[in-house]
């Protein structure tokens, strides 16, 4: 089981927490579809939970603060950072944005939220207490993170200027992506990290080693163009993947817990993947993780 407790490399995303208008709602479905415990966050944090799978921390569920209008249900990434202002300037000077700049929440974490230079919006987040995701790459956990993006080049430019990602290609004519690993940091910079099995980068292999172990490049997220068959009003956006071990049974039971199923499961190269929302429209995918080998590899793409 791919359990971590050191700080998330520089980069790699470490963190993944929802945002919804009914807290309570989203703890029954989230833990009835995942089995997952939640624990609340104390002080001005909140209403925030952590919720929990075998005592280990895997993602976030958050209430919205009305006071702030209307706003959209959806998953966040989070990228980790050692300097989450000096971050924040790089992604600036790439062409980013920032919604919520750089502040402590209380002694967790540093966060800062914002949009990609093609519009995806993620976080950035620099562990105190709190160092992100301690299980990923199991049922109920995260197991893999991409962006899937309106200007592909863009997206690529970004990620690789501001958080140092090496990009391999492995698309096709039909449809571009791209597989990142960590580069190595260089002498003083803290924020290029390095190849590391940090929470969120390492998946379980049939031998039960993560890829990083066997010498196979340690994939962190995935960069994709949108499809051209997307219906236009689908924006850059960030998908939290999250393991089950029968796709099939996890998309019916996200009916019956009053979710949707928005992309039936299929059979991809190396696993079974559905994408679904929750009560409130906030999408993300199922991924069958007993025939995942490596990242991607499993997604087909």
């Amino acid at each position: 089981m791919p359990v971590d407790t050191d700080a998330s490399a520089p980069g790699t995303p470490c963190w993944a927490d929802v945002l919804v208008d009914d807290l309570e709602r989203g703890q029954r479905f989230y833990g009835g579809l995942f089995g997952w415990v939640f624990e609340p966050v104390p002080g001005d944090a909140g209403p925030y939970v952590t919720a929990t799978l075998g005592g280990h921390a895997v993602a976030g569920l958050s209430q919205k603060d009305p006071s702030r209008g209307r706003t959209v249900s959806t998953w966040t990434t989070y990228l980790a950072t050692t300097d989450a202002e000096k971050t924040a300037r790089a992604a600036r000077a790439a062409g980013g944005t920032f919604y919520v700049d750089p502040r402590a929440v209380l002694e967790l974490a540093e966060v800062a939220l914002g949009a990609d230079s093609a519009g995806a919006v993620y976080g950035l987040w620099k562990g105190i207490s709190h160092r992100g995701a301690s299980l990923v790459g199991e049922p109920g956990s995260v197991c893999w993170s991409e962006t899937l993006t309106r200007d592909y080049p863009a997206s690529l430019a970004f990620y690789r200027d501001v958080f140092g990602w090496q990009l391999e290609e492995v698309g096709d004519r039909t449809y571009q992506y791209s597989l990142a690993t960590l580069a190595e940091a260089d002498e003083g910079d803290d924020d290029k990290g390095d190849d590391t099995g940090a929470p969120g980068s390492t998946v379980t292999l049939d031998a039960g080693e993560p890829a990083h172990a066997t010498g196979e490049p340690a994939y962190v997220a995935g960069v994709g163009s949108i499809p051209a068959a997307t219906p236009a009003d689908v924006p850059s956006h960030w998908m939290t993947y999250i393991g089950v071990t029968d796709c099939d049974e996890a998309a019916a039971r996200v009916e019956q817990l009053g979710g949707t199923v928005v992309v039936a499961p299929a059979d991809a190269a190396r696993g079974r993947v559905a994408l679904v929302a929750g009560p409130e429209g906030e999408t993300f995918s199922l991924l069958q993780v007993a025939t995942v080998e490596r990242g991607v590899d499993a997604l087909g793409g």
